[in-house]
């Protein structure tokens, strides 16, 4: 399908006057920028410069730089190439996601196939400044091991990640990001085993204390809609940014869907307590489940 292009580079319609170069689609899109930016987190994990990814697939640095912007779109050859040099394990069924997601196009891409937990995790590992607003759970990317396990095991899923991937997505208690966590008040409630959520919430206070996480707690009288899962929004290098909605599967969203999903954010904001009477809050409920583990 070619797509038509505003002067913004956002993809308004399909069309016959989409610009290709080579085996390259020109779609600056939500799912393209998802792409590029697991793209960029593979290879940065992997130690490897731009140049050296330009050389292997006999690119200039520049073209191999606006794949991993989201301006451009690899062939299945491509990233077929890219994932096997980055040592993505089930490289065949990786590359039919993203060839999939990356050639959607608009401003809207749903990631519902296995492997889309590690492909979120790579996009957090590439944002400087994480803005996370949920109504059901901790956070992923700050859950302590305990609390991750019993999410998962009483969330009935479709695809639930392997425990090693689960344990890398959260990011270390002396992480250096930028981090705001917007909790809707029930989420202290939901605490079917108290000491694990005694462990989670000292984590929250431990990252809160000593590290550029600050915890907002959003009261339910507030009225705010919370999204169906986890709200994030991801904003990444070069003033790019990525909304997120993360519940049994990921949506990616840029343009007037990331506007409408910003407002969200902006609303549970705006309601959120201040910092230190967000923090005492978490305390006493701390102290409470760590009394109900007691008895």
């Amino acid at each position: 399908m070619k797509l038509a292009l505003s002067s913004e580079g956002t993809v308004l319609r399909p069309a016959d006057d989409a610009r290709w170069t080579g085996n390259v689609l020109m779609v600056p899109s939500a799912g393209a920028q998802m792409a590029g930016t697991y793209l960029r987190a593979q290879r940065r994990r992997r130690g490897l410069l731009l140049r050296d990814v330009a050389r292997l697939l006999g690119w200039t640095t520049a073209a191999t730089a606006r794949l991993e912007a989201g301006q451009t779109v690899a062939s299945a050859d491509t990233l077929q190439r890219l994932l096997t040099a980055y040592g993505v394990p089930g490289t065949d069924e990786a590359v039919r996601a993203l060839w999939g997601l990356a050639h959607v196009g608009g401003d809207y891409a749903a990631d519902v196939a296995p492997g889309w937990f590690e492909r979120v995790a790579a996009c957090e590992f590439e944002a400087d400044r994480i803005t996370a607003f949920s109504a059901w759970n901790i956070p992923h990317l700050v859950q302590t091991e305990g609390y991750a396990t019993h999410w998962w095991t009483s969330t009935p899923v479709g695809h639930v990640p392997p425990p090693d991937t689960i344990a890398a997505r959260a990011v270390p208690a002396d992480h250096d990001k930028e981090v705001l966590l917007l909790l809707e008040e029930p989420v202290l409630l939901r605490r079917s085993d108290p000491a694990v959520m005694t462990e989670q919430l000292d984590h929250l206070l431990h990252l809160a204390e000593n590290t550029r996480t600050s915890v907002r707690i959003v009261p339910l009288h507030a009225g705010v809609v919370p999204p169906h899962g986890t709200l994030t929004v991801l904003e990444l290098p070069n003033r790019r940014c990525l909304h997120v909605e993360e519940a049994t599967a990921t949506i990616y969203s840029t343009g007037r869907p990331a506007a409408r999903l910003q407002y969200v954010i902006d609303s549970a904001l705006a309601a959120a307590l201040p910092r230190d009477t967000s923090l005492d809050l978490i305390r006493r409920t701390r102290a409470a489940c760590a009394r109900e583990a007691n008895q």
